[in-house]
């Protein structure tokens, strides 16, 4: 049985579809700065910020020009993380997320950032329209990542930073997130979801915690897991950008399963998702 290398892996296959989501849209709205869906600045008014001074709205003028550098900047994770915290009432997981890390951009460096129109990542809300599939967090980090990294020939920097979110959001304890002013004061439980998908963190997460799926202690803890995802995000860009990125490797549980079930054996599974948290397996299983 071939050995299947984690590398050997992203090459052929997308782990999300979420990363290619921005590729191609940050061209065409570089001079869009009249347009009627919500932007950074636009959002900013509506949480009740006065933006009056601020220098990001100084500088963009209705005769400006915008920028089409959609370059990442180093950000500190702290402040995103905050900021993703506070801004998750506005509009759920994937859009504190995302929009944290774009905002920090938008008052850092202005356009393109400050036009991005960050309403539309309100659609990953509860695993995408609340279906409950991927999660808001993972989705949220993944589209910056194909934001910052867009392009075929950016396909396996791409695939290999996302890998990074999809294991970490897998295997670690999480949340551990705490806030400056908690919404609600309660200890949150950490737990490990072994899984990518809503409905399967969030279970265990309830099942662990002793909450109701639909209470206020689920929505918090999904909240600073959010905030958390947030900073490790802008952790792994800040790495990649300073030539330091750092690279995990899938379980052997998973390089076993895709050994066997890969293209270069029994061809009838793609994926590299942690197998185990959907499947059981009897004994006679390898």
């Amino acid at each position: 049985m071939p050995n299947v290398s984690r590398r050997d892996v992203l090459a052929s296959l997308g782990i999300l579809g979420s990363s290619a989501l921005l590729a191609g849209c940050g061209r065409s709205r570089a001079s869009s700065q009249d347009a009627t869906t919500t932007s950074v600045g636009q959002s900013r008014r509506t949480a009740g910020e006065d933006t009056a001074a601020s220098p990001v709205d100084a500088a963009v003028r209705p005769s400006a020009v915008a920028s089409c550098d959609w370059a990442y900047r180093p950000l500190d994770p702290a402040a995103v993380g905050q900021l993703a915290y506070d801004i998750y009432p506005q509009g759920s997981c994937m859009y504190s997320v995302f929009g944290s890390v774009v905002m920090q951009l938008a008052d850092g460096v202005g356009e393109p950032f400050r036009s991005f129109p960050i309403d539309m990542m309100r659609f990953g809300a509860t695993g995408i329209g609340g279906w409950g599939s991927v999660c808001g967090v993972v989705n949220g980090c993944s589209a910056l990542i194909g934001l910052f990294h867009s392009g075929e020939g950016a396909r396996e920097k791409r695939e290999e930073l996302i890998a990074n979110i999809c294991l970490w959001y897998e295997s670690e304890a999480l949340p551990s997130f705490q806030p400056e002013k908690p919404a609600l004061d309660f200890e949150v439980a950490a737990t490990i979801s072994n899984s990518v998908l809503c409905h399967v963190s969030s279970g265990t997460w309830c099942k662990a915690a002793g909450c109701d799926p639909f209470g206020i202690e689920r929505r918090e803890r999904c909240r600073r897991l959010s905030a958390q995802g947030a900073m490790k995000v802008v952790q792994v860009l800040n790495d990649d950008a300073n030539g330091q990125p750092e690279f995990v490797d899938f379980s052997p549980q998973v390089h076993s399963c895709i050994e066997c079930h890969g293209k270069d054996n029994l061809r009838d599974s793609i994926g590299t998702m942690n197998c185990t948290s959907c499947h059981q397996f009897d004994t006679k299983h390898p």
